[in-house]
Order: C-alpha cells, then sequence, then structure tokens
C-alpha cells in the first residue's frame, strides 16, 4: 500500500499488555446504577495503573491530558491530584511546548519553560478546585527581549484573559502578571497560548487561589 503512514498509529508501538497493567480487568459493577448526577459509576475497570507501559504513549489530540503525552486506551491515569498553590512549569502534570532550562538565574524550583518561538507553543499547567469558581492566577515570567510577547489564557479550552509580557530588560529580571479566571469543579488546565512568532517570555511557574 502506498501514499501511507503509520505515524500516530498504537499497533507499531511494541508495548506488551497483561492485566497488571490495569487497576481492575474486572466486569464487577459494569452494570451498577448512574450516579445522582446522571453520570456513569466511576470504577477501576480498565483504567490504567501509574506504572504502566500505556502511560503517556498516546497523541495530543487536544483533550485534556496529565503528563507529558495522552495515555492510550479508554482512560487517563491521573497521576497526583494537582491542588490550588503552586505549579512550577517544569513539573509534571505541566507541559511546556519547548525545553525546560536552568540557565537563567532568579527562577523558582529546578526550571522554567523557555516555549519555542512560534505561534502557539503552549505552557499548560493542571489545576484542581474543590468547586466551581473563580481563580487568581499569578504568572511568573521573564523577558529579556525587546518586544511584548503577548498571549492568550485560556482555561478549559476557552480563551478567558490575555497578558502582553513586555520586557523586564533581561532574562534574569523576573515579574508576575495577575490574571482572573473561571474554574470548574475538579481539574482544569489552565494554557498560555503566545499570539506572536515570538513565542512565550520564559514561564517560571502559576500561583493559584482558589
Amino acid at each position: 500500500m502506498t501514499g501511507t503512514s503509520s505515524a500516530n498509529n498504537s499497533w507499531d508501538l511494541g508495548l506488551t499488555l497483561n492485566d497488571a497493567q490495569f487497576q481492575s480487568v474486572s466486569t464487577t459493577g459494569w452494570d451498577a446504577p448512574r450516579q445522582a448526577d446522571g453520570s456513569l459509576p466511576v470504577l477501576p475497570n480498565l483504567r490504567p495503573t501509574a506504572n504502566s507501559t500505556l502511560v503517556d504513549k498516546g497523541t495530543d489530540v487536544g483533550l485534556p491530558y496529565t503528563g507529558r503525552a495522552p495515555d492510550l486506551g479508554a482512560f487517563e491515569q491521573p497521576g497526583a491530584t494537582p491542588q490550588a498553590g503552586r505549579y512550577e512549569a517544569e513539573s509534571a502534570p505541566a507541559v511546556c511546548q519547548g525545553t525546560i532550562d536552568s540557565d537563567r538565574g532568579g527562577f523558582s524550583g529546578s526550571g522554567y519553560c523557555n516555549g519555542n518561538a512560534a505561534v502557539g507553543a503552549y505552557a499548560r499547567f493542571t489545576v484542581n478546585a474543590a468547586a466551581a469558581g473563580t481563580a487568581t492566577v499569578g504568572i511568573r515570567w521573564a523577558n529579556g527581549a525587546t518586544a511584548a510577547r503577548p498571549a492568550n489564557v485560556v482555561v478549559n479550552g476557552a480563551t478567558v484573559a490575555s497578558a502582553q509580557f513586555a520586557s523586564t530588560g533581561a532574562w534574569t529580571t523576573w515579574t508576575t502578571t495577575t490574571v482572573t479566571v473561571p474554574v470548574n469543579a475538579g481539574s482544569n488546565t489552565v494554557r498560555l497560548d503566545p499570539t506572536t512568532a515570538n513565542g512565550l517570555p520564559n514561564i517560571d511557574y502559576l500561583d493559584v487561589r482558589i
């Protein structure tokens, strides 16, 4: 067959699957009644374990996920439940479309997100909220270039704010921009999407208050 590609297919990844890859392979509970809100019962069936070879082996198609890439299968292995507080750009489940660097001083943690120089080369964070409401998000960043590096703030797929990220004069001069965003109860994705070809400034962390 010509004109075909196996890119993004999972059949040629060389994974070996067995029952130990899943929290459960039992059918117990499949016929359980729905929950009070109408949603399906939450069961361990076919959910990958934390060390399953299915974890991070999928392809990003725009749906929420944790880790470096989506998991293969019907369910995502959630990892540690994120909470309101500080979210370092270098720590999973944060995703940096670029590199995690540590050569510019003054950052928090072990590094920062140095995004690719491209429109849409995002930094994404996963934030958990106990209830729906409004979150105050402090974005710590540095821009040693002369031009601003504006970005949209996208929460759960919707653009809810923007930030200009003007020059700070040096890549070692860090500052914080604060935005207010809506959040849902449970897990939320907060994404910084650059709108120019220069990409994002260097992103250190998010401080989130809910």
